[in-house]
C-alpha cells in the first residue's frame, strides 16, 4: 500500500511540474512587443525607436525571456526607456520600467560604490588585513584586503557549481553568512591570480557593515541608493512582499532539468546580499550609472578612475577593476559594465565616459545570456559621432598609416643620404 501510495503521489506531482511547464511554456509564447506602461524616448531620437524595439525583440525571443526592460540616460536625462513581454506570466502582468528585477551581480557595483564612499572618509582602508574589522574571518597565512577583495584577487574560493548558488538558510546577520566559506582554504594566493568569488564580496560586506557601523543593508541605502534616488532599490527578501517585484524564471540547468522555462527556486539572498542579492528597476541602475560619468558628488573623480582601473585580464585597457570591468565596445568606444547572470535574472549596467551614455537591461530569465552587439546597439543611436574614442581611434589610424609609409620613407632618405656623402667626397678629394 505504501509504495502504491508513493508512486500514485510521484505521478501526481509529475503531472502537476509538467502541467505548469507547459503553461509557462505557452504563455512565453506570446509577442515580445513593447508594453505601454511608462515607455519614454525623447523626441530627438524617436527615429531610433524601431530599431531599439528590434533589438529587444531580438533578445528576448533569442533567449525565450519573458520580460525585461531598457534604459538610457544621456548627459544625466533619461532619453529611452520602455518594458517588454510579461513581469508574471500566470497572471499577465507586463513588464515595465520601473518593474523590480534581480540585480544579480550588478550588486557588485552597488557594494563597491559603498566601500569607496567609506575610503573617501576614511573609514575603511582598502590594503588593511581584513580581520582588523572582521575578526570573525581565520587567519589564512596570507594578507587578505578589501582591495584584493573588490577586485576578485583574494585568492577567496568560488561557487563549486550552480547549486551552490541556491540558498535556503536564512541568516541574521552579514557576519553570521560567512559561515559558509570561512573555513575553507584559499584557492590561490592573494593578489596572485584572478578568481570571480561571490563569496569574496560578502566577506567584503562585512567589512563595509563594520566600517559603517550599521547593518549592511541599512549602510547600503545610507552610502548608494539614498544620496542617488535609488527609491526602487532594496533587498531582495526572500518572504517579503515587495511592490513591482517581477516573478523569476530559468531555462537552466540545475534549475530547469529540461530545458524548459519554469519558475525559479526558492532562494534566500541573505546570504550573498553584496554579491547578488538586490532587486532594482533599470532606471535605478542608470542613475547608478551616471554618477560614476559626471561629477555629481556622489563620489571623487580620482575615486570612480581607482574603481575602474583594470587590475585583471590586460591592464590599462581591457579587465576587471574595483567591482567594474572595461572594455572596448564593436565600435571601440571605452565602456565600462558589469553582468548579472543567477537564478531567475538577467541584468547589466554600462557606461561611456566619453559621451555621458548609460544603458540598463533588465530581465527575469536567468542566464539568459544577452548578445554583446544589440546590447551596443542600445547605446548607439544615443552616441555623438565624434567622441573622444573615436578622436582617439582615428588618431591611432593615422599613426598606423605612418608608420606603413615611414620604412618607404627611411629607404628613400638613406638612399638621398648616400648620395649626398658621394658628392661631399668627390668635393673634398
Amino acid at each position: 500500500m505504501l509504495r502504491k501510495f508513493l508512486a500514485a503521489g510521484t505521478l501526481g506531482a509529475l503531472v502537476v511540474w509538467q502541467a505548469g511547464s507547459w503553461y509557462v511554456e505557452r504563455a512565453a509564447e506570446m509577442p515580445t512587443s513593447p508594453t505601454t506602461c511608462g515607455s519614454y524616448v525623447d523626441p530627438r531620437f524617436r527615429d531610433a525607436l524601431p530599431m531599439l524595439r528590434a533589438q529587444a525583440a531580438s533578445i528576448m525571443a533569442t533567449r525565450r525571456i519573458p520580460g525585461m526592460a531598457v534604459a538610457v540616460m544621456l548627459d544625466g536625462r533619461t532619453v529611452y526607456h520602455e518594458g517588454f513581454g510579461l513581469a508574471d506570466l500566470e497572471h499577465g502582468v507586463p513588464a515595465c520600467p520601473d518593474t523590480r528585477f534581480r540585480a544579480a551581480s550588478v550588486s557588485k557595483l552597488f557594494t563597491a560604490a559603498a566601500m569607496a564612499r567609506l575610503v573617501e572618509r576614511r573609514r575603511l582602508d582598502l590594503d588593511a588585513p581584513i580581520q582588523r574589522l572582521v575578526p570573525e574571518f581565520p587567519e589564512k597565512g596570507a594578507t587578505v584586503t578589501p582591495r584584493l577583495l573588490a577586485s576578485h584577487r583574494a585568492g577567496i574560493r568560488a561557487y563549486h557549481d550552480d547549486r551552490e548558488a541556491i540558498n535556503t538558510t536564512h541568516y541574521a546577520s552579514v557576519v553570521a553568512s560567512l559561515r559558509a566559506f570561512a573555513d575553507d582554504p584559499l584557492a590561490a594566493a592573494p593578489g596572485s591570480t584572478f578568481i570571480y568569488s561571490n563569496y569574496g564580496y560578502v566577506l567584503l560586506s562585512a567589512a563595509i557593515e563594520r566600517a559603517a557601523g550599521t547593518d549592511f543593508l541599512d549602510a547600503m541605502h545610507h552610502e548608494v541608493f539614498d544620496p542617488l534616488g535609488m527609491s526602487s532599490t532594496t533587498a531582495d527578501v526572500a518572504r517579503a512582499t515587495i511592490a513591482r517585484r517581477t516573478t523569476t524564471y530559468d531555462t537552466e540547468t540545475p534549475f530547469s532539468p529540461d530545458g524548459s522555462l519554469v519558475r525559479s527556486p526558492f532562494n534566500d539572498l541573505s546570504a550573498k546580499w553584496a554579491s547578488g542579492g538586490f532587486l532594482s528597476t533599470v532606471d535605478d541602475l542608470t542613475r547608478f550609472g551616471d554618477a560614476h560619468v559626471r561629477d555629481v558628488g556622489f563620489l571623487r573623480p580620482e575615486t570612480i578612475a581607482l574603481l575602474m582601473r583594470p587590475r585583471s585580464g590586460a591592464p590599462p585597457l581591457v579587465g576587471y577593476g574595483l567591482g567594474w570591468m572595461t572594455a572596448s565596445d564593436l565600435h571601440l568606444r571605452r565602456v565600462h559594465f558589469h553582468f548579472g547572470a543567477s537564478s531567475g535574472a538577467t541584468s547589466m549596467l554600462a557606461v561611456y565616459p566619453g559621451s555621458r551614455v548609460v544603458v540598463a537591461v533588465m530581465a527575469n530569465l536567468g542566464h539568459a545570456k544577452f548578445p554583446f552587439a544589440p546590447l551596443v546597439n542600445f547605446a548607439r543611436p544615443f552616441q555623438p559621432f565624434w567622441s573622444p574614442d573615436r578622436v582617439l581611434l582615428a588618431m591611432l589610424c593615422i599613426a598606423l598609416a605612418a608608420r606603413r609609409l615611414t620604412p618607404r620613407a627611411a629607404s628613400a632618405g638613406r638612399t638621398v643620404g648616400r648620395a649626398s656623402r658621394r658628392r661631399d667626397t668627390r668635393s673634398c678629394s
